[in-house]
């Protein structure tokens, strides 16, 4: 059986216990909102029509939320749901009226933030669509 020096037990698991808080510390770490917060003006490239959206994101009580409008008039104001940031992509969904019938529909957007501009994707699973949308902050 090997003998370990009480100071070196000590030493040992004082490494341990730091390296674990550290890990932790790193995990509950909020991403930088204030590189996504604002207004975004975001086109939807829906094969022969375009769609131009502005996009409202603000943190209220350490959350990120938002809402987004049609800019011609189609919708006004509709809530954010399930908002996420890590950095550097943005998630979130929302229930909007959609082609070709009007009606309300799910639809989830992920989005990368790069060089303080947006690429990536809404989808209508509904209606069995995806389509590419980029963004602009205002």
């Amino acid at each position: 059986m090997m003998k370990v020096k009480p100071s070196g037990l000590i030493a040992f698991i004082l490494l341990i216990l730091f390296g674990l808080g550290w890990q932790a510390s790193g995990l509950s770490q909020k991403p930088d909102y204030g590189k996504i917060v604002g207004t975004w003006s975001l086109e939807v490239n829906a094969g022969n029509e375009y769609y131009y959206l502005t996009l409202e994101l603000a943190v209220n009580e350490g959350k990120l939320g938002g809402k987004l409008s049609e800019q011609s008039g189609m919708f006004k104001d509709a809530p954010l749901l399930e908002t996420a940031f890590d950095g550097q992509t943005l998630k979130y969904s929302v229930k909007i009226p959609t082609p070709p019938d009007g009606a309300e529909r799910p639809a989830k957007f992920e989005m990368k933030l790069v060089d303080n501009k947006l690429d990536g994707a809404i989808t209508i699973q509904d209606l069995e669509i995806t389509a590419p949308v980029t963004g602009t902050k205002k």
